[in-house]
């Protein structure tokens, strides 16, 4: 291995750094997690209370999607918050150990361990609610995450961009990560929609009806309505535009962290 990828990135020096995370955030995680299920029971319960039966599986779905979204998002924008605080920022920084593999933990924690532990930990809030809260006469269903592979995919591409906005605000932002994050994310798209719309305008008409980002574009004629967008052969690769969003923010982040100096 060349003295320039080793100093990049070393599987047994990553490991360590790993090890060293683990075990001084290991309890606040496990706090989170306990936090976390806590609240997917308390939301679901409350559900089953109000329309006295368990929800159904669809009904379970949406949940899960907002659940894990809303949770991956708030989580990633949390991971890098030592880099912030001056003390904990000093100490973080002299690790002996290179940008990348202090960014690599960051990212393993807030995507693929986050699934590993949410998802199980969706599941038995969601069993406790559905067979507790079941209706006389109801059979208890539980969602089945492969009867739908492809939309669950679409959503699970959509956290990884969000694990990017999160990961970006955690490094750019010193406090308040998810506050900020989130204000700027939600000024960022306003901001867009409207130069977007303009831009259309130029091109289409004053006719156009308003279209957020990504999407197809109306038009009004008389009274009638015509719809832009692309072939429905084409759609598919919209599906590539929240992984290609996702790599620019790690990009960035990673950028960012770089930037850290004492």
């Amino acid at each position: 291995m060349s003295q320039l990828s080793n100093q990049t990135f070393s599987f047994p020096r990553f490991a360590r750094l790993f090890g060293r995370h683990t075990a001084e955030y290991l309890p606040a995680y496990l706090m989170t997690a306990a936090v976390g299920l806590g609240l997917m029971v308390v939301v679901l319960g409350f559900i089953t209370y109000l329309q006295k039966s368990a929800p159904s599986a669809t009904a379970q779905g949406v949940f899960f999607v907002l659940f894990l979204l809303a949770g991956g998002v708030v989580f990633a924008s949390t991971v890098f918050s030592q880099f912030g605080e001056g003390r904990r920022a000093t100490v973080a920084l002299l690790l002996p150990a290179s940008h990348f593999e202090k960014w690599l933990v960051a990212w393993f924690y807030s995507l693929p361990v986050f699934l590993l532990v949410f998802t199980p930990l969706f599941y038995a809030a969601d069993a406790a609610v559905v067979y507790a809260g079941a209706a006389p006469g109801q059979t208890p269903e539980l969602l089945n995450l492969f009867a739908a592979p492809q939309p669950m995919a679409s959503v699970f591409w959509f956290l990884t961009m969000l694990n990017g906005v999160g990961l970006l605000g955690a490094i750019f932002f010193e406090k308040a990560h998810f506050i900020k994050t989130s204000f700027a994310v939600i000024v960022l798209l306003a901001g867009l929609s409207v130069l977007n719309h303009q831009v259309l305008k130029l091109l289409v008409g004053p006719d156009l009806r308003p279209a957020p980002i990504f999407t197809g574009v109306t038009v009004m004629e008389g009274h009638q309505f015509h719809t832009i967008g692309l072939p429905d052969a084409h759609y598919g690769w919209l599906a590539w535009v929240p992984l290609g969003l996702a790599g620019l923010l790690w990009l960035a982040s990673h950028a960012r962290l770089t930037e850290k100096q004492l």
